[in-house]
């Protein structure tokens, strides 16, 4: 299915990649916030960004496959994630089938990731976006920057203005 409509516009409504979190216990989901926006997998890019969603899930295939598997190996190459959050986003990744866990019965316990056959398929797609992330990283950076400056200027002068109107 396509998600452009006659005029190149998108009709991937559910783009909005805000969606539920699910810790994985015991077999059983437990849904840990509401949906904003309803479940909506139209389209390819739908499907993607409900199970790519997530700040560190590109990070954790990428470094999964480049041969990091143990839980704390990953957490020294994302130091800015919480182990909390880390293992929330291993446990989506493992429930959308694109890593497996395996469990070594020894003590303390052992813990191993790595790629499904079907995580694997995305490992080019993830290189082609860092490719391109390298080849245009001081306009990405410039942009990304100066948005940020523009948004918290703007954000500033917002609040300001709301202070003014209170004190009249």
């Amino acid at each position: 299915m396509s998600c452009l409509n006659n005029y190149g516009e998108s009709n991937c409504i559910g783009i909005n990649l805000s969606h539920i979190v699910f810790i994985r216990t015991l077999g059983y989901f437990y849904t840990m916030r509401e949906r904003k926006t309803p479940l909506n997998l139209n389209c390819g890019l739908d499907l993607i960004g409900e199970v790519l969603y997530g700040k560190w899930k590109i990070r954790l295939l990428w470094f999964i496959n480049e041969g990091h598997k143990r839980p704390s190996e990953l957490q020294r190459k994302i130091p800015d994630a919480s182990r909390r959050v880390l293992n929330v986003q291993l446990n989506e990744l493992e429930a959308h089938d694109l890593i497996k866990k395996k469990v070594f019965a020894v003590v303390p316990p052992k813990v191993e990731y790595s790629l499904t056959p079907f995580g694997k398929t995305i490992i080019p797609i993830i290189g082609a976006l860092g490719k391109w992330g390298n080849e245009n990283e001081k306009r990405l950076r410039d942009l990304i920057l100066n948005s940020k400056t523009k948004l918290h200027a703007e954000n500033y002068n917002s609040i300001k203005q709301r202070k003014a109107i209170k004190h009249d």
